[in-house]
């Protein structure tokens, strides 16, 4: 059994991938998603998920990282089954695109 990550390093990894994220970063963001998301924390996962989301990659205006949506689907159903009930429509909304 993994050990558990204290909420307030989620927090940090998050604001990490969010700060990165903002910048371009897409690499980077994503691993500081995953750590949080491994780690149990559905936003995360929801996170990770949009980075491979062409979708929210085209809404986001991100150049030169091209969209996977079979791992935005993998990361939004980790996402809904770690409790965050805004993934299946994010799933939905994938799967019907």
């Amino acid at each position: 059994m993994k050990p558990r990550v204290p909420a307030a390093e989620i927090a940090t990894l998050l604001a990490r991938g969010d700060a990165l994220l903002s910048t371009g970063d897409m690499t980077s963001a994503r691993l500081f998603y995953q750590r949080a998301a491994d780690a149990g924390a559905g936003l995360a996962a929801v996170r990770l998920g949009e980075t491979f989301d062409p979708a929210f990659l085209d809404r986001a205006h991100v150049r030169g990282t091209r969209g996977d949506p079979g791992q935005a689907v993998a990361w939004y159903r980790r996402a809904r089954d770690l409790g965050v009930t805004d993934a299946e429509v994010l799933l939905k909304a994938l799967q019907n695109n």
